[in-house]
């Protein structure tokens, strides 16, 4: 009996010492619906922070890069009001870019931030060189530059974008099978 209970407190030791890891293996998820393919990522570091390639079917399956990030971060007034620009600079993949907050919205006991980093871009092998210029070790960093840092707890991101070029590729192949 001893045996057996020292047992099954190492195999649940090890269970849930392995669970991270599995956590974080997500793999990029393409998705459909009425207008647009998503190819999109979860975040290493809070995996709701998805990035999103988004192609739309009705304008030649161009697409929108964008993110979604949350805080808890104890703001004076609501997000939406902060960004009354709605501009907010970056630091994606070491380059310093100024990106557009599309929205914001109360979620949970914080905030969500949808961040558009790129628009009605065409797929092109440029793209493709662009990304792949910008990472490291296969991630993408993403770094709120500036006073906008201090809105976010986590002001920062990394995706894993290993097998990126295959996977926009068949995303931006369903989009071309599926245009309206």
């Amino acid at each position: 009996m001893y045996y057996s209970n020292v047992n099954l407190k190492y195999f649940i030791f090890f269970l849930i010492w392995l669970t991270p890891i599995f956590a974080f293996a997500y793999p990029w998820q393409i998705d459909q619906d009425e207008n647009f393919i998503t190819l999109k990522k979860n975040g290493e570091i809070q995996h709701g922070n998805n990035i999103h390639f988004n192609f739309d079917k009705d304008n030649g399956c161009r697409f929108n890069v964008f993110f979604f990030i949350y805080t808890m971060q104890d703001n004076p007034s609501p997000l939406n009001e902060i960004f009354e620009d709605q501009q907010i600079y970056l630091n994606f993949g070491g380059q310093e870019i100024l990106a557009s907050v599309a929205f914001t919205s109360p979620f949970g006991l914080g905030e969500i931030a949808g961040i558009y980093v790129a628009q009605n871009i065409p797929l092109s092998k440029e793209f493709i060189k662009m990304n792949e210029d910008m990472l490291q070790d296969d991630l993408m960093t993403m770094t709120i530059q500036k006073e906008y840092a201090k809105y976010f707890d986590i002001p920062e991101e990394n995706w894993s974008f290993e097998n990126f070029e295959d996977k926009i590729y068949e995303a931006h192949n369903i989009c071309i099978a599926n245009q309206i």
